[in-house]
């Protein structure tokens, strides 16, 4: 092979000095061939001057065509139709016509046409020429008179024009003055409604306790006695409310002889000197409550009303004065009902724990309005009620 031609040289002298310098043109060169730059195409300036040309002689010759079709349509109103002319002639002249006449319609016709239009128009020069003569006749008797009503109404107008009233004293203009109070007056005024809550009545349910001293009247003596039982309030208003309940109760007590009237035949050979009565009663009183004080934990409240009582069991015991003994005691059991036969009279301290619960104190009396019992007592108590009392709806008092 020829010198600088051998391959097998090349390669081989490639293979012994593979470290070749590094050229950042040559990496540049194959980048630029690998992604080439996109040449920014250019429009030649002959092409917008040859465009700007065009649009320049569009516009001249849209100026210069739209004024001819104005004009002809303008010469299409001055063409008159020789029938109306004719019409016209036949007419006697007046005085008043108009001095316009009104353009006819325009036949748009041929020539054949037009040339026919000036052949009968010449027939009929002669009556044409004196259909001028009479309206310049009627034209020179007529102006006169417009010139002159004209000359009148420009007076007219310049008389009011030219006398202007100027006056340098102001005006006073009156306002209406509109009656604020009648307009108050008539309106009505609308109350705003409060909020309407479906209230649920607060039911209060109470576990009381009450001893009590309990004695006939007029006997001078008394003895301790007591009941428990439960209650249910239920408020009507803020301050009104009904109690009604059940409460056992035992009745004990001691009195004379005398003040002991049983319903019986039974007659004692030797008078005892003394009873002592032992009772289990059931009491249902019925009150009516007033709230006279209400604070923020304490209440205070008067109550009356009336009790019923139903003796379940009533013992009496005998004693007697001397030697001689006669029956020991009599007892009783379910005979005697006494319905709304005590009137209930009391006083109520309340002290409010929580919005549902609260304790109270009553200090009661009850007096007796009938006979009670197997012995026909007159018996009454008096004594403190104190209850817990809980409010089963949740309600603040």
């Amino acid at each position: 092979m020829r010198e600088g031609k051998d391959i097998d040289k090349l390669f081989k002298d490639g293979l012994e000095n593979p470290d070749l310098p590094f050229n950042d043109l040559d990496w540049d060169n194959l980048e630029e061939r690998l992604h080439p730059t996109p040449k920014r195409r250019v429009v030649p300036i002959i092409w917008l001057t040859a465009a700007a040309a065009v649009a320049a002689m569009l516009l001249v010759v849209f100026l210069l065509v739209k004024p001819d079709g104005d004009q002809s349509k303008n010469n299409s109103l001055v063409k008159t139709d020789s029938n109306t002319h004719k019409k016209e002639n036949n007419k006697p002249l007046d005085n008043k016509a108009d001095l316009i006449e009104k353009p006819t319609d325009h036949n748009t016709s041929t020539e054949n046409s037009e040339k026919s239009l000036l052949v009968e128009n010449n027939e009929n020069s002669k009556a044409t020429n004196d259909y001028k003569a009479a309206k310049t006749n009627s034209f020179n008797e007529d102006f006169p008179k417009v010139l002159e009503g004209d000359y009148i109404n420009h007076n007219l107008l310049t008389n009011v024009l030219s006398n202007p009233q100027i006056s340098a004293k102001p005006k006073l203009v009156a306002f209406e003055q509109p009656d604020y109070v009648a307009t108050l007056a008539s309106r009505k005024t609308e109350k705003i409604q409060p909020p309407v809550f479906k209230k649920k009545s607060r039911f209060v349910l109470s576990i009381l306790a009450a001893p009590d001293l309990t004695s006939v009247q007029n006997s001078g003596k008394s003895s301790l006695s007591g009941g428990f039982g439960v209650e249910a309030t239920l408020f009507l208003t803020k301050k009104l409310s009904v109690t009604t309940g059940a409460a056992y109760a035992k009745k004990i007590y001691d009195s004379d002889f005398n003040q002991y009237n049983p319903n019986s035949s039974y007659i004692f050979k030797v008078n005892p000197a003394n009873i002592h009565a032992n009772c289990d009663v059931i009491d249902i009183p019925i009150n009516v409550n007033y709230k006279v004080f209400d604070g923020r934990r304490n209440s205070i409240s008067v109550s009356t009303g009336l009790s019923s009582y139903l003796m379940l069991k009533e013992k009496y015991s005998y004693s007697y004065n001397g030697a001689y003994q006669g029956p020991q005691s009599f007892e009783v059991k379910g005979q005697n009902q006494h319905y709304l036969g005590i009137a209930n009279v009391g006083v109520e301290f309340q002290h409010k724990i929580n919005n549902n619960l609260s304790i109270s104190a009553k200090p009661f009396m009850k007096i007796p309005l009938t006979d009670i019992g197997y012995g026909n007592s007159k018996l009454s108590s008096t004594g403190v009620a104190v209850s817990v009392n809980m409010n089963l709806f949740g309600r603040k008092n």
